[in-house]
């Protein structure tokens, strides 16, 4: 890894982590509707993406692609289900939690396209379903806390976008700015189709229809159609959308493109870390309530940090005694 690349990751983590944290404080201090805050917000961040790229015209022949639209819909479920989770989570929990696509992933691509992990990987997947059911075990009301399911359900649908965008037509270059536009693309278009869709519906509501965040019991938190017309959402939604969400997305594509996704995959690994460190910066700044760290929480996420980096280990040995033997 070059140490531009190096440079790169380290600014792709601290990105991602600042992200979330300030997601996280909006969220609380303006109680803000986690759903079309990140709708907003990607909508916004693909716009940035777009723009920086400055070749809108050659993909805008994507939105005739169902790929485009199946994408877009997966990566807006997956990001407004992370954000909501941060309601009843920390940030590092939510980043721990994230570490289950890769068991997620391996289970999926075994099952439709009969692509086994290899037998070193198996006991990597294994030890980060331990490390799961151990974070949840610290969790306020374990399995019943809506997080739990907000972010299985937004890891499947990262999973999903992986799948989707591995066989889109037009993404099968190494162009990074043709990346860029083709990714803000289908963003924005899914977003904007959602929020319109939202806007509508609120116009045949009378008023809020989201759930108390410390209702462990209740079920998941429905979406608060009348912050679709709010001020404070719209602003708070565009800047964390221009400035983090936006940059995030392209330093993610630029770390990639210059270390390659295994390399890009073992420095993110220590994003909840990252994550842990803003929170406890963010409590002492009373930007976010007390988070201390759970010493368990701590131990379940290093064993599925540990887990995700002895798969990694094991890929990178498989790919070289196969370049060994071509």
């Amino acid at each position: 890894m070059t140490p531009k690349g190096l440079i790169v990751c380290l600014a792709t983590m601290v990105s991602w982590a600042f992200l979330i944290v300030i997601s996280k404080g909006l969220l609380l201090a303006y109680n803000l509707d986690p759903w079309i805050f990140t709708i907003i917000q990607l909508m916004f961040g693909g716009l940035f993406l777009i723009a920086i790229s400055r070749k809108l015209g050659a993909t805008m022949e994507a939105l005739k692609s169902p790929y485009t639209w199946a994408y877009g819909i997966a990566r807006v479920l997956s990001a407004a289900c992370f954000t909501a989770s941060l309601l009843y989570i920390s940030a590092a929990n939510a980043g721990f939690f994230g570490l289950v696509s890769v068991p997620f992933s391996a289970l999926v691509f075994a099952v439709l396209f009969f692509r086994l992990p290899s037998f070193l990987e198996i006991p990597g997947h294994i030890i980060i379903i331990l490390g799961v059911v151990l974070l949840v075990s610290t969790l306020e009301g374990t399995y019943s806390n809506p997080a739990v399911y907000l972010m299985v359900f937004s890891e499947f649908a990262v999973v999903a976008s992986v799948v989707i965008a591995e066989f889109h037509p037009q993404n099968q270059g190494d162009d990074l700015q043709e990346r860029a536009s083709l990714s803000g693309v289908m963003l924005v278009a899914s977003a904007l189709i959602m929020l319109i869709s939202l806007a509508g519906l609120s116009l045949f509501t009378d008023g809020p229809a989201t759930q108390s965040a410390t209702d462990w019991t209740s079920n998941l938190p429905l979406i608060d159609l009348t912050q679709v017309w709010s001020p404070t959402m719209w602003l708070a939604a565009i800047a964390v959308g221009i400035t983090l969400r936006g940059v995030s997305m392209f330093l993610s594509m630029q770390a990639i493109n210059l270390v390659g996704s295994q390399n890009y995959v073992a420095t993110i690994a220590a994003l909840p870390f990252t994550s842990l460190l803003f929170e406890l910066i963010a409590d002492k700044a009373d930007y976010l309530p007390q988070a201390v760290p759970n010493p368990i929480t701590i131990l379940a996420g290093v064993i599925m940090t540990a887990g995700s980096l002895g798969i990694l280990w094991a890929r990178q040995r498989k790919f070289k005694a196969a370049a060994a033997f071509s």
